[in-house]
């Protein structure tokens, strides 16, 4: 039987691909997916403050003329025939909301709690137990669209290809300033000294991602001084590349830690990852707090931006078990909520 998912979706890369990453975890228990993706925006782009406002309020009691007044807050592409509606962010979970309760089907959202009820979602996914509702998930790793398995089978076709049986890479990931962290440009400068150095003492060669958020200046540099062939540069392309590849060639992965969405795809690789923290840093709580849930599961270890070099805590550590049964645990407990098993 084919279940037909309806994706809301704001064009956020980082939320889609947390939404994204439940669905390839129904593909990959064995489910038949068909995938929609309804794109949405606010019904009018000058009052969107106060539409957001409205529609988050009204979600606290979604009686069918709420619900009505909720999908007049925002404008949304057609779909039919959907099952189970899924999305990610705040903003959404409105919409979300509505849609369910006006198409009888079920649904999914990953985003902290605000005006809405956790009951009213078939599955609600937050960082942290929030709730003592079943339906509140935790999952140990955001869910996005890696595994090790995933990244082993496009890191030994690139290996391939590329005749590469003989070399070994670090692999620096980089985001930018965002979520409370702040790095000047004298700390990136320092990042990609430090990096370089790490690569030089453990005879690897570099291999750069970079985001939305990376400084310009910065992938500049990167492409100024470093071989970048095999590197997914954002600002270069002006997308964001695939890269499940590097995450299984590199045998050092480091990731500027102002990104969970950064974080879990590269310990999803199965690998245990250095995250990089700037001086600077003044994060919400709940974002402290998944840092602290991955160290403590020894995911990741966490160093400033002058301990890149120091060793051994560098050497490759396999967490591939580990992430493998991450996954099981938190896809049986939604394919529980979301088909009564």
């Amino acid at each position: 039987m084919q279940i037909n998912i309806g994706h809301l979706t704001e064009g956020i890369s980082g939320h889609d691909g947390q939404a994204l990453g439940v669905i390839k975890n129904l593909v990959d228990s064995g489910y038949n997916i068909n995938v929609t993706t309804i794109s949405v925006g606010w019904s009018n782009r000058l009052t969107r403050g106060v539409l957001k406002f409205i529609s988050r309020k009204l979600s606290r009691f979604p009686n069918p003329i709420n619900i009505n007044l909720i999908t007049m807050c925002y404008a949304f592409s057609s779909f039919r025939n959907i099952d189970i509606f899924i999305s990610s962010g705040a903003n959404l979970a409105p919409l979300n909301l509505a849609l369910t309760k006006q198409n009888n089907a079920k649904n999914i959202h990953l985003s902290s709690k605000r005006d809405w009820h956790i009951q009213d979602f078939t599955a609600y996914i937050t960082t942290k137990k929030i709730s003592p509702l079943r339906n509140n998930l935790s999952p140990d790793i955001v869910p996005n669209l890696f595994d090790p398995a995933k990244c082993m089978e496009a890191g030994q076709t690139f290996i391939k290809e590329n005749n590469l049986n003989e070399d070994k890479f670090s692999l620096l990931i980089l985001g930018g300033n965002g979520i409370g962290y702040e790095y000047d440009m004298n700390e990136w400068e320092e990042i990609l000294r430090n990096f370089s150095d790490f690569c030089t003492n453990s005879n690897t060669k570099p291999l750069f991602i970079t985001s939305p958020r990376t400084p310009t200046e910065v992938e500049n540099i990167i492409q100024s001084k470093y071989d970048t062939s095999f590197s997914v540069l954002f600002h270069s392309e002006n997308k964001r590349g695939s890269f499940s590849h590097l995450l299984y060639i590199a045998s050092s992965i480091f990731v500027t830690e102002d990104s969970s969405t950064m974080l879990s795809e590269a310990i999803s690789s199965g690998k245990r990852v250095v995250s990089i923290y700037p001086q600077n840093i003044n994060a919400p709580e709940k974002y402290s707090e998944i840092i602290r849930k991955y160290e403590a599961l020894n995911f990741v270890i966490r160093r400033n931006i002058t301990e890149i070099c120091d060793g051994p805590f560098n050497e490759m550590v396999d967490i591939s078990f580990e992430v493998n049964q991450a996954f099981v645990e938190f896809n049986k407990l939604l394919i529980d909520l979301l088909f009564d098993r």
